[in-house]
């Protein structure tokens, strides 16, 4: 990456084994978007922050692009979307946030994949390209990964991709309107 900000011009290549390919958010993407989390909104429940009143409107979502378009020119973040390769469907999200420079050089990543995509590889396919591109394209020493304790699936993605557990943050998280601990793991460029 030439400029802090600017994403390369090609992002990720279908990864292999996974099927899926990344890509930022576009206003096309809106109908499929809301529709996917709407499918899975008490799939995902447990695992999220409360969703406002107006989280699936137009005008949300607006917002939601508009400031994605500024986390990127500030380099402080990352979103992308998972399609799956074989049909360009969207099957859930992948991104980064609070990404630190100087002598931190790193960053947090979330992720989720809709419910009827679960347990296909999908999201290890998406968190291993995450990796790739915080790693080579954004030049990033350090990624973080927090985890509720009772996410087995999210727990074994990590450790398989070679996360390493640091500890238990408390209170990490407001979830399902309660202040959550979660597991804090990171990966290191070097590991």
């Amino acid at each position: 990456m030439s400029k802090r900000g600017q994403l390369p011009t090609k992002l990720f290549e279908p990864c292999a084994g996974g099927g899926v390919y990344l890509r930022t958010p576009k206003w096309s993407d809106f109908e499929t978007w809301v529709e996917l989390r709407r499918e899975n909104k008490n799939y995902l429940k447990p695992w999220e922050p409360n969703w406002s009143d107006d989280f699936l409107t137009r005008t949300s979502y607006r917002t939601r692009l508009a400031n994605f378009k500024k986390m990127i020119a500030n380099d402080s973040g990352y979103p992308f979307y998972v399609f799956k390769s074989a049909d360009d469907s969207l099957v859930g999200a992948c991104n980064i946030t609070f990404v630190k420079r100087g002598s931190q050089m790193s960053c947090n990543i979330g992720y989720w994949i809709g419910e009827e995509y679960s347990r296909n590889g999908f999201a290890r396919a998406s968190v291993r390209a995450i990796l790739r591109f915080a790693f080579e394209d954004i030049g990033l020493h350090r990624v973080e990964a927090a985890v509720r304790e009772d996410n087995i699936a999210s727990i074994q993605l990590l450790e398989k991709l070679g996360f390493i557990k640091e500890g238990v943050a408390r209170g990490k998280l407001k979830i399902d309107g309660q202040w959550r601990d979660h597991i804090m793991y990171a990966k290191l460029s070097s590991d």
